[in-house]
């Protein structure tokens, strides 16, 4: 067990000891020996959070704090607090490798972004749904590490309240990150969890985000319902082979080896030879869906002539 670790788990073991005690105290406010232990407990617990700051600092460390809000009414399935701490983890890795490489429109970071994002198991407090876990973070004295930026891209990535919101930050880390959130936050809309993520460099200095169940569900509705779209006008040469003016479609081969499906424009005449060369332009109006990362293009046929009308020209 490393230092870390032990460290952590004597403090969390702590914490409970000062809470029992407290509410003991509560019940008999005349107890002058609860109250005696109670505070040799606590300068126990400023001990121990002196000597972590001190290993996180020697470690070159930064502690999280993935604690998952209990509502004693409800049990939680073991596999929905290991999903929502993958789905986490793949989050925090996506955006630490767009700030690395680039944002990407897939999740495929690479091996360096994998071992230097992943979290290290640093405790877990008994009785509770609480989690410590640690990563290597740089002590700069100005200006922030690569993992500084990347934790503050997560807390705007799960608290996304405006679908502009998600186009400023899918610039940024990329459509990947964002369908990261998205599943985080559907694993916490499915099991209810409200969830309290803590980070930082010492336990005195700690960064804190909460989010329940229900904001879960906005930030997941909201990336459901967006994507990005373009549109372009694509002029290639290709063999039409497929035609239907009464059902609106067209299949072309290109040349340089694309194959294209779609409709047919208003305009363009519905009585067209296939099996031969064309100069085909076309309208593609193209989509991203921040849910999936998935591409969906549209093609339109806009215009045909045949090669051998242009080359008689």
């Amino acid at each position: 067990m490393s230092q870390l670790q032990t460290l952590v788990e004597k403090l969390q073991d702590t914490d409970a000891m000062i809470r029992q005690m407290r509410e003991a105290i509560e019940q008999d406010t005349s107890d002058e020996i609860l109250k005696s232990n109670r505070a040799s407990i606590e300068k126990r617990r400023n001990d121990l959070a002196r000597r972590l700051d001190y290993a996180l600092n020697a470690t070159q460390s930064e502690l999280v704090s993935y604690r998952i809000i209990r509502d004693h009414s409800k049990t939680y399935p073991a596999k929905a607090v290991a999903a929502a701490i993958t789905a986490f983890q793949e989050l925090f890795t996506s955006v630490f490798d767009a700030l690395n490489t680039q944002p990407k429109q897939r999740y495929r970071p690479s091996i360096e972004s994998q071992q230097l994002s992943t979290f290290d198991f640093a405790g877990a407090a008994a009785g509770s749904v609480i989690v410590s876990l640690a990563v290597p973070n740089d002590r700069l004295l100005v200006g922030e590490t690569d993992l500084d930026r990347t934790f503050s891209f997560v807390e705007r990535a799960l608290s996304a309240r405006e679908s502009e919101d998600l186009k400023l930050l899918a610039n940024e880390i990329g459509v990947a990150s964002i369908t990261k959130a998205y599943i985080w936050a559907k694993e916490a809309e499915t099991y209810g969890l409200d969830t309290e993520i803590k980070w930082g460099k010492s336990l005195r200095d700690m960064r804190e985000v909460k989010i329940t169940h229900s904001e879960a569900a906005f930030v997941k509705e909201l990336i459901e319902n967006k994507s990005d779209k373009s549109e372009t006008t694509l002029d290639m040469t290709g063999n039409l082979v497929g035609f239907d003016g009464d059902t609106s479609y067209f299949h072309l081969k290109t040349t340089d080896g694309l194959d294209i499906k779609g409709d047919l424009s208003s305009e363009l005449s519905r009585a067209w030879t296939t099996d031969r060369l064309y100069s085909a332009r076309i309208f593609q109006s193209s989509f991203v869906k921040y849910a999936t990362g998935d591409r969906v293009e549209k093609h339109t046929l806009i215009s045909l002539a045949p090669i051998e009308l242009i080359d008689d020209n």
